[in-house]
């Protein structure tokens, strides 16, 4: 994804032009990741995590609001890490950081309870969601 594409997801979520959810497959990988960080039942993200691209944004589902700053910002990730840290942070954390308290969002691998018993995220959710930090610089 070139950079211009990034720069220009970041002003859209700014500006709160996004499509609503019902267009979202027109919406690019990083796009659709960024709505999948914000919303609530699915990544939520922003509960643990400052994420300033999405903290103004409309129209995205969850993404007004307060942000948690439980967890490290978001903001710069991906001058930190290559994408393939940035995806194994959200399969499964502990992976990189055995003390980390971020859960597994890509396998049930040592947990218990889970319910549903499947991974909270699919392959396909957290690689738009690793599009989408990787546009956060």
């Amino acid at each position: 994804m070139t950079s211009l594409r990034m720069g220009l997801a970041t002003l859209l979520a700014l500006a709160g032009l996004w499509a609503n959810t019902a267009t979202a497959q027109t919406l690019s990988d990083a796009e659709q990741g960024l709505r999948i960080m914000a919303n609530r039942q699915q990544g939520n993200c922003v509960t643990c995590h400052q994420v300033s691209v999405l903290r103004d944004a409309k129209g995205i589902d969850g993404a007004a609001g307060k942000q948690g700053d439980f967890g490290p910002t978001l903001d710069g990730v991906a001058k930190r890490y290559s994408l393939g840290q940035l995806r194994q942070w959200v399969m499964d954390a502990r992976k990189l950081s055995s003390n980390t308290l971020m859960p597994p969002f890509g396998t049930l691998e040592g947990t218990t309870q889970a319910n549903p018993e499947r991974p909270m995220l699919s392959a396909d959710e957290i690689d738009k969601v690793t599009a989408a930090l990787a546009t956060l610089r």
